[in-house]
């Protein structure tokens, strides 16, 4: 394996473990904490990572014909709106949104986690 896509698989670990401890944190709380959005937004670090590898890999191209390819970016937008919302939330009191956004984060999770576990198993192309 080149090391260049093992940082890469290693980034997409990483992001998984860290949306997992912020989403599930959050449904667990019925409530987003700050704690909660700072493992989200850590988790999009390690995404963009990892993104960024497997386009490396990938020959510097997007595979924009992988049907992969769309539902990841889906995917990061919802943990991303997870995060930007959680965020402003916080910052502006809005515990309604809080409560109602740690039901919601479940939702871009698990769609990141079953892309996470599809580009772990189709075979690469070209």
């Amino acid at each position: 394996m080149k090391p260049v896509t093992l940082i890469g698989v290693v980034a997409m670990i990483v992001a998984l473990a860290l949306y997992s401890i912020g989403a599930w944190g959050a449904f667990r709380a019925k409530k987003v904490s700050r704690r909660n959005v700072m493992w989200i937004l850590g988790g999009l670090v390690f995404d963009v990572l990892g993104t960024v590898m497997m386009f490396i890999t990938a020959g510097n191209r997007f595979l924009w014909e992988a049907p992969h390819t769309w539902a990841a970016l889906v995917a990061f937008f919802g943990m991303l709106a997870a995060g930007v919302v959680g965020l402003w939330a916080l910052n502006a009191g809005k515990d309604e949104t809080l409560a109602k956004l740690s039901r919601w984060v479940l939702a871009p999770w698990t769609l990141w986690a079953a892309v996470f576990v599809w580009g772990m198993v189709q075979s690469p192309k070209g």
